[in-house]
């Protein structure tokens, strides 16, 4: 007999359950979309999903002030049933109330926590009694906690680093999907021939105004079905992303090491950017990601790049001198909140550690660069304690380096010379830090 078919809403409810045991979002979506058949329940589905998932914060809110518990007193199952009925009600627009709450209450009948139905139906009822809506905290802060769906302790961050207006933009540019954006690989093809193949498949693309062979997908779909990625012509890479591997600089003939490379991307472009020409040490902590690094040369066709483990924390004798090194470290990730809504259940004691394991990383890393060599120094983070302090104080540790200047290509955005934050309304780009070193010749 075969196995039942599961709908979107149990595909969502189960992926909620199996986040709480800490799994990435977009894998476990990618997992969740393989067992519904349909395109549109697999649609529904992602909107669902990662709309909870964004939503966390205030739908928590929601459950407290309806329940008059926090949300931790009560069962998973039933704060999971509660959280996509309240999403659909309040965010989807296309979905009936009662089809919202029913829905709810058949999934908690159908778990092991079924005694709970009953419970879940008076407060999805109460709910839409108040006609789906519930005051706003009267202050400031929790207020934009509560609206922008941003735990405090972030925003707290942000307005000390960047003043609360900007807290506030930050906070409201992490809700909805995010731009995606190509590479273009430029050892096989140009950004006019990607551009008129990807046109002939639907897929609608415009070109960066600041990156040459960069792309931005207006109409995605699922990308992995295009023929110009699966056979490497192009691939997915945010011009953030893209920014940092221009900053490197790499040039045909170098040595360059990326010691935190995983899954690849980054050394991909520098790869480009070196015209293949040279060797590209690309390592990984574990033995996993760097095959996903080595997997990826493959496909793109690029020979100089040799993936491999390695801690970036402790010094290898065993490398070459480099002309640069690229430490894309670590980082609480602030600057991509809107790529992984995840990332909102994190604790400020989960990244209070990050500021020194990143500068012992870039400790390590000076020991490897030659005199006159270059340290690019960068995270997707937006918290100050990360970026610009590690910087600094990795300047103060180090007299036999000295700040050097960014490429021409960031003249155009806001920077002090050496380093530039790049925020999603500066132009749809993820949060982003880079800093670039030199070592005295």
């Amino acid at each position: 007999m075969p196995a039942r078919k599961i709908s979107a809403r149990e595909a969502v409810y189960k992926g909620l359950l199996r986040m709480q045991q800490g799994a990435y979002s977009n894998l476990l979506l990618d997992s969740l979309l393989s067992e519904l058949d349909d395109g549109r329940e697999r649609q529904f589905a992602a909107q669902l999903f990662y709309g909870v998932l964004e939503r966390d914060v205030t739908i928590r809110w929601m459950i407290r002030c309806l329940t008059g518990n926090p949300e931790k007193k009560l069962d998973n199952e039933v704060v999971a049933a509660l959280s996509i009925a309240l999403y659909q009600i309040k965010w989807m627009d296309s979905v009936p109330d009662s089809a919202a709450v029913n829905e709810s209450v058949n999934l908690i009948r159908h778990s092991k926590k079924k005694s709970a139905a009953g419970f879940v139906n008076g407060v999805l009822r109460s709910f839409l009694r108040k006609g789906g809506q519930l005051p706003l905290p009267e202050n400031p802060m929790q207020r934009a906690e509560v609206e922008y769906a941003m735990p405090r302790w972030i925003l707290e961050i942000w307005k000390r680093d960047y003043g609360m207006d900007t807290a506030l933009r930050l906070a409201e540019s992490c809700l909805g999907r995010p731009p995606i954006q190509l590479r273009v690989n430029t050892l096989m093809t140009d950004h006019e021939a990607v551009m008129a193949e990807l046109a002939g498949e639907g897929i609608k693309v415009s070109p960066h105004p600041l990156l040459h062979d960069c792309l931005t997908v207006s109409e995605t779909g699922s990308l992995g079905r295009l023929a110009a990625i699966r056979e490497g012509r192009c691939y997915v890479q945010d011009a953030a992303s893209q920014l940092c591997a221009q900053a490197v600089d790499p040039q045909p003939g170098e040595t360059i090491l990326d010691l935190c490379a995983a899954p690849g991307s980054k050394s991909f472009t520098m790869a480009q950017l070196m015209r293949d020409k040279g060797q590209l040490l690309s390592f990984d902590l574990h033995p996993h990601r760097a095959q996903l690094i080595a997997d990826g040369a493959q496909r793109l066709g690029i020979h100089c790049i040799q993936a491999g483990t390695g801690d970036a924390a402790k010094f290898n004798p065993a490398l070459p001198a480099a002309d640069r090194v690229l430490c894309d470290v670590p980082c609480a990730g602030l600057g991509v909140i809107r790529r992984k809504p995840e990332i909102r259940r994190k604790s400020p004691e989960e990244i209070a550690r990050l500021p020194e394991i990143q500068l012992n990383i870039l400790h390590n890393a000076a020991n490897y660069l030659r005199p006159g060599g270059i340290l690019v120094y960068s995270t997707c983070s937006l918290n100050k304690d990360e970026n610009d302090r590690v910087a600094a104080a990795f300047l103060a540790a180090h007299p036999d380096f000295t700040p050097s200047a960014l490429p021409d290509v960031f003249g155009q955005l806001e920077n002090d010379g050496y380093t530039v934050t790049l925020m999603p309304q500066m132009g749809g780009y993820d949060g982003f830090y880079i800093a670039r070193f030199s070592k005295r010749a």
